[in-house]
């Protein structure tokens, strides 16, 4: 929240930073400073930032929104706020509030919509927060006024106090309490005091107010010196509560430094430890916390998000979605040092959920995989001109065909949010936007540079349709046209048309082969006995490819030819094949070659056993001049039977053997001789 040594006055905030065309109509991305939870109200999603009068938009799919009505005016607010906070003087010199509510939140209880809000002057801690209701958020129901609550009893500064009644942020515990976290900065930091669910005011029991202190941030290198740590919100899973606020500053577009860490506790008034056990309060040292979204200072601009804060949660089908703010490079914000980049933004995740109980925060809405994109509007899918991947083919539509694998795409996931998005039928080439600002065009290529303008992002609306965009612009896909023709795909700006969305058909990729373990003998061959069968494509490698090649289509069901020398050395040599789908399945077969015999010969110039009859039905006939070790193994390598035979005829009962390739293993004295044989 904006507090200490800021220097911007909120008109600057409001006006300025977020452009003229986003305070009038639809637009996404949605502009806005520390913005509470989302709500949603008869269809409605409703979020609420800093501003004069309350700055409020909605939305009805959480990407397009637009601004809405205020609570109040920067003029005509509740008198009481006047007896706490000054900042302006009216007509007549006296001092008044100067109109501008910072960082509200929202919580929906006793039947209404109890809306927080927090006051102060510039660069002090001079504060107040309160409360205004509402029986409805749709401004055309007849319920709809909002109703000031009064004074809450909540109010810095004040004497021997060091802290600072801004950013309110509410929860409801799993036993119904309703608790409030509040604070920035100074030795108290984040205070957590239970609210009264009707009345809205904290309840009056001893030492509920002004809170207990839950989160700091020591910044040195006096003692007292407490120069971050606000915008905090708590939610509640399986027996925690986790605390989120932020560390560094705002306010200064792409320059600001703020990023959210996190801890947790079992009780709301802490203490709560980060992942390292780290207390998020501390007197004089620096505090704990585990940082869940900050900006990769290294990418620069190629990290679109700058000084991420003010952490909100919002729950629909089963999804957690995140709300925070962030600094835009492409939008407008009063910091010449930064040449005025780094407009104040609404920022949508998802909160994800380790097996730990811990949380984290992705910008990942797309499981990596294989998909095919399905336009809203024509139904066709997005394709390669001509359905032919050539260097800087564009991105068209086509009817589908679940047989034409250039209609498919896998996306692969950079751990960033954002994602390469390559062809299946030749994951070499991968789509990239180019164009004016490279923001206009989708072509495929095959020289990947990792440039951003080859990353993407995604976001999924809870209706299930997804917008995809270049990382860093705000272009969306879509089609050149709103038809049902076959049209070229471009990127434009986001509006609700349904040419510019799409559904996501996932491809479950199958892949399984015949046989995982092959024997063969020493000399040099062919094997045909393996069959890959799969409903899409793969390639084939080899780990050692000095003695064995493998050729194959690679396309669906398809047998591989296997080629191998001839083994020379007495002792057996190992291999592996590789089979691996263009969307990343994988099976690993495993090759033996048996060795040659030890001592002088081959097995063609010397005799030791003889063996009949090959190929053999139910009975095998071997004969043996010597005392040794005879061992059958099948094609797999899988041990079938060992015995010591008698010098002269031995039979050997075969009738429950499968069909296929045998191998005997005849050691005798110092020499060892392999005989392959058919199984009727």
């Amino acid at each position: 929240m904006i507090s200490g040594n800021r220097l911007q006055m909120m008109s600057l905030l409001i006006v300025l930073c977020i452009p003229s065309s986003r305070l009038i109509a639809q637009t996404w991305p949605g502009g806005i400073h520390d913005p509470s939870k989302i709500v949603k109200c008869d269809g409605i999603y409703w979020v609420f930032g800093t501003g004069d009068g309350i700055y409020s938009m909605y939305s009805r799919d959480l990407v397009l929104w637009q601004r809405g009505p205020s609570p109040f005016t920067k003029t005509d607010f509740p008198s009481w706020i006047n007896d706490y906070v000054g900042g302006a003087t009216d007509e007549y010199g006296n001092p008044i509030f100067h109109g501008g509510f910072w960082a509200p939140d929202i919580i929906y209880m006793n039947n209404q919509y109890y809306l927080y809000y927090s006051c102060s002057e510039w660069g002090t801690m001079t504060s107040t927060i309160g409360c205004v209701t509402n029986k409805t958020l749709n401004p055309a129901d007849p319920d709809y006024e909002w109703v000031d609550v009064g004074f809450l009893g909540i109010w810095s500064y004040q004497p021997g106090l060091a802290l600072n009644a801004i950013d309110p942020s509410l929860i409801r515990g799993p036993d119904g309490k309703i608790w409030m976290v509040y604070g920035s900065f100074n030795e108290q930091g984040i205070v957590v005091t239970e609210i009264d669910s009707v009345s809205g005011k904290p309840k009056s029991y001893s030492g509920n107010l002004p809170g207990t202190s839950i989160a700091n941030s020591w910044t040195g290198p006096q003692s007292y010196n407490y120069g971050e740590g606000e915008g905090a919100s708590m939610i509640y899973r399986d027996g925690y509560y986790y605390l989120f606020y932020n560390k560094g500053g705002c306010c200064a577009g792409i320059a600001s430094t703020y990023y959210i860490v996190m801890g947790r506790s079992t009780n709301p008034r802490g203490p709560f430890y980060d992942k390292n056990g780290n207390a998020l309060r501390r007197s004089g040292v620096p505090s704990g916390g585990t940082v869940v979204l900050k900006h990769d200072d290294s990418r620069g601009q190629d990290d679109r998000y700058f000084g991420p804060g003010h952490f909100g949660l919002y729950r629909e089908n089963g999804v957690d979605y995140v709300t925070f703010h962030y600094y835009d490079p492409n939008g407008y914000y009063p910091n010449p040092d930064v040449n005025n980049q780094g407009g104040p933004t609404l920022g949508l995740a998802e909160l994800l959920w380790g097996e730990d109980g811990w949380t984290s925060i992705s910008l990942n809405f797309l499981d990596e995989g294989v998909y095919t994109l399905d336009n809203l509007l024509s139904k066709k899918v997005a394709d390669v001109f001509s359905h032919s991947l050539s260097e800087g083919a564009f991105l068209y539509q086509y009817a589908a065909d679940s047989l034409n694998d250039t209609q498919k795409w896998i996306f692969k996931s950079l751990g960033t949010g954002e994602y390469t998005i390559q062809n299946y039928a030749d994951p070499g080439m991968v789509v990239e936007a180019g164009g004016t600002d490279d923001a206009t065009t989708l072509s495929v290529t095959a020289e990947f540079t990792g440039a951003v303008n080859q990353k993407f992002r995604t976001v999924i609306l809870p209706g299930g349709e997804m917008i995809i965009y270049p990382s860093t612009k705000d272009r969306v896909w879509g089609l050149s046209l709103p038809t049902s023709s076959d049209v070229k795909l471009s990127m434009s700006s986001l509006t609700n048309q349904q040419h510019l969305r799409w559904n996501t058909s996932r491809f479950e990729e199958t892949l399984s082969v015949s046989l995982t373990t092959l024997t063969m003998d020493s000399d040099a061959g062919t094997d045909k006995s393996i069959l890959v069968n799969s409903n899409g494509r793969w390639s084939v490698s080899v780990f050692n490819d000095s003695w064995v090649s493998v050729e194959a289509t690679g396309v669906r069901n398809d047998t591989l030819v296997i080629t191998f020398a001839e083994n020379t050395n007495a002792e057996e040599r190992n291999n592996r094949i590789y089979i691996t789908t263009h969307g990343g399945k994988s099976e690993i077969i495993t090759l033996t070659q048996m060795g040659k015999q030890a001592g002088a010969g081959t097995l063609k110039n010397v005799v030791p056993i003889n063996i009949y009859p090959n190929p053999a039905d139910k009975v095998l006939c071997i004969d043996v001049g010597n005392y040794g070790m005879v061992t059958v193994y099948n094609a797999t390598g899988q041990r079938m039977v060992d015995f010591n035979p008698e010098i002269g005829n031995t039979k050997l009962d075969i009738s429950n053997w499968s069909k296929g390739i045998y191998f005997i293993r005849y050691i005798t004295g110092d020499k060892t001789f392999i005989k392959k044989i058919v199984k009727n």
